[in-house]
């Protein structure tokens, strides 16, 4: 099976193919015995994971701090189940945006996108301990902000944040994703937890990065899939 070998792209955009994850060179395992890679086996696919675990948070949140610069709030999140589906599958994330849960077998390529694609595909990015940057432009132009300006923020912070050493394909493991079904104007997502405000502030988001990045049962970085050529509407 062939995965892009590019760190930013859009579904339009040209990438170079390497061949393979399938034989266990590119397995979650990383021991070269096989793991998840691109063809794993899938698990035995799984609800929709929990709601939230407190009165007055957001559905899917264990604690959250109190609300900073932009509004931003940090919340610890419910571990759902991490059972594998068939890629393309309806999935109903128990936060918003997606943290934890049932994902698809595969995983999308970290780096920048400028059109959604199918949530499974991140989803299985975040636990191999991925970072996600999305954002909906109606929110952000509804307050009277430039999406625009507010891409280019996120990129400039992709850009410099430190390369990985795990990572060959790609700097690090960091998405940056325009986001329709959220419902704040910007968040920042991990397995664990997320952040959600009405802005973007580089220091509180660096913050978040760096508690999170890393840090899953799943500590690996390979090569992922394009999740505009896996036949997902």
């Amino acid at each position: 099976m062939g995965v892009l070998a590019c760190g930013a792209f859009s579904s339009a955009a040209a990438c170079s193919v390497v061949t393979n994850t399938d034989d266990g060179t590119g397995g979650d395992a990383g021991s070269g015995s096989g793991g998840e890679g691109s063809g794993g086996e899938p698990g035995s696919g799984g609800g929709a994971g929990e709601g939230g675990a407190g009165e007055g948070l957001p559905p899917g949140a264990i604690s959250c701090d109190e609300p900073a610069a932009c509004g931003l709030q940090e919340c610890l999140t419910l571990e759902a189940s991490p059972n594998h589906v068939d890629p393309c599958s309806e999935l109903e994330p128990h936060t918003n945006p997606p943290t934890s849960g049932p994902h698809y077998t595969s995983w999308a390529q970290f780096g920048i996108y400028d059109e959604p694609f199918a949530k499974g595909f991140l989803m299985h990015g975040l636990e191999h301990s991925a970072v996600a940057l999305l954002y909906n432009c109606d929110l952000v132009e509804a307050q009277g902000d430039s999406c625009e300006d507010l891409v280019a923020d996120l990129e400039a912070f992709y850009a410099d944040y430190p390369d990985d050493e795990l990572c060959t394909a790609v700097p690090h493991r960091l998405y940056v994703i325009p986001d329709p079904d959220l419902d704040v104007p910007f968040a920042a997502t991990a397995w664990y937890g997320h952040l959600r405000g009405d802005c973007f502030d580089a220091d509180r988001v660096r913050a978040f990065v760096d508690d999170h990045y890393g840090q899953t049962h799943e500590n690996i970085c390979y090569a992922g899939v394009d999740p505009f050529a896996q036949g997902c509407d």
